[in-house]
């Protein structure tokens, strides 16, 4: 950072001045008033501004005390500025034949701009496989948008249909009421989720996501005139509920989820898939 010094001498008790070097400060000028010792000064450009003292001569220099106006701080050109110096309160009572000032003006330091941390609104979409802790596969498809915020909709599905709209509904032994219906020995597994939810970025890698929706995780059997009965036991139908994570790698996206059904089944969700800024 460049530094400007400029000197000059003041008998103090005279008044008279003699200027040794020239910068950014110039036209100084300054008058005893008992007390005090007023020092003007025009300034050329914006600078740091402070002002020393030397009783020996020159030999050494102290920062001024007890001084108030445009000094030890950040100037803005100008002509005019003042400085008011309560020379007797900084020094003492004494003779002093000469005082000896010095300038010193510094370029101003330069403002940190802060850094602006972009935070990219990104587009996922993963291919999905779920598996039940009741043997229950399904595969599905997951798309979402998410800045420091998202969201996300999933659908899953075992493409078979049989327990959406069964005939009837039984008990874990099959029992519908007190009727035991006549059975094939044919069963089918349904399983289908749809659900929406937010995402929550942690870092331009990791993304934490939570949602709800309805899901279907059933099994059924199918009696001899063909119709579908649930089996109630080992079925749930209602509220899906999932909380998982996406991990960024590049462009390629991982998602690991758990979700439950009505907190009677559970199952485990991994996908994969692509992901891209939005410009």
């Amino acid at each position: 950072m460049k530094k400007h010094v400029l000197f000059i001498i003041i008998v103090l008790f005279v008044g008279s001045q003699v200027s040794m070097a020239q910068d950014h400060v110039s036209n100084i000028r300054a008058v005893q008033n008992d007390k005090m010792v007023t020092i003007t000064y025009d300034l050329s450009q914006r600078s740091d501004v402070r002002l020393l003292i030397s009783t020996d001569d020159g030999k050494h220099y102290t920062d001024t005390m007890k001084v108030t106006g445009y000094v030890n701080r950040v100037v803005p050109a100008g002509k005019n500025r003042t400085i008011r110096w309560q020379a007797f309160n900084n020094l003492g009572y004494g003779d002093y034949p000469e005082i000896r000032f010095k300038f010193i003006t510094q370029d101003p330091p330069q403002q940190q701009v802060p850094k602006v941390v972009r935070i990219p609104k990104i587009t996922f979409a993963t291919l999905n496989g779920a598996y039940t802790n009741t043997n229950n596969p399904s595969v599905g498809f997951t798309i979402g948008q998410a800045k420091k915020f998202g969201w996300f909709v999933s659908v899953m599905s075992g493409f078979n249909f049989a327990g959406l709209a069964p005939a009837a509904v039984s008990d874990a032994l099959g029992f519908v009421g007190e009727d035991l219906p006549f059975y094939k020995d044919e069963y089918a597994h349904t399983a289908l989720s749809i659900m929406g939810g937010g995402v929550m970025r942690l870092n331009d890698m990791m993304y934490l996501k939570a949602g709800a929706g309805f899901g279907n995780r059933s099994l059924s059997w199918k009696t001899l005139d063909d119709c579908w009965v649930r089996n109630g036991g080992y079925s749930a139908v209602g509220i899906d509920i999932s909380a998982g994570m996406i991990f960024r790698f590049g462009g390629f996206v991982l998602s690991l989820d758990a979700v439950t059904t009505n907190f009677s089944i559970y199952e485990g969700k991994i996908g994969l898939g692509y992901s891209f800024e939005n410009r």
